[in-house]
């Protein structure tokens, strides 16, 4: 059962993926507007750097996310998917919690996860998430593993104890679309 935390969504898990992290910090309606504009760039420069098959996608002017409604988005869906590749280019995917904070994207994995084994020789990674009437975000960028910081977390199906470890990804590119109008 989720940690209820005073001023989280019902039903959301609220266990801070940056430990000690408060409510606030990981609230972008708190923000600067220089905490947002490094996340508004990234969003300008991926949507005028993309591919055919992703303009057509992503950049419909009416669908486009501004930082802050991007973040807003990203965090409100703090369930995401997460790919990285082996040494022999394997792809491998699994879920994950990640979500800004002050400006910076976190995640946390499991301590023995193959992903983290994958972020040792290459730090490239591929987030998605997705919500109702078509709204979805992809995020690429490099994740570093945050020094000191393993953690207990809830035991897995067994029973045995797990760990993670936070992730700190230096973002390189955002496409992100808003849900379509209800009429469309």
């Amino acid at each position: 059962m989720a940690e209820k935390t005073k001023g989280a969504p019902a039903g959301r898990c609220t266990q801070p993926i940056v430990a000690g992290a408060p409510l606030e910090d990981r609230d972008p309606a708190n923000w600067s507007a220089d905490v947002l504009q490094p996340i508004q760039r990234v969003l300008d420069r991926s949507r005028s750097g993309a591919g055919q098959a992703i303009r057509d996608t992503f950049d419909r002017p009416d669908r486009q996310m501004t930082a802050l409604e991007f973040v807003t988005f990203w965090n409100g869906s703090r369930l995401k998917a997460m790919a990285t590749v082996g040494k022999t280019g394997a792809p491998h995917i699994a879920p994950v919690h990640a979500e800004f904070v002050n400006g910076r994207l976190r995640s946390t994995i499991y301590e023995n996860a193959v992903r983290r084994r994958d972020l040792r020789d290459n730090p490239r990674v591929a987030l998605t998430t997705w919500g109702a009437h078509g709204a979805a975000a992809i995020v690429y960028g490099r994740a570093r593993e945050v020094a000191s910081s393993l953690r207990e977390t809830r035991p897995g199906a067994t029973g045995t104890p797990r760990r993670t470890v936070a992730l700190d990804i230096e973002i390189t590119r955002i496409y992100a679309m808003k849900a379509r109008d209800s009429g469309q």
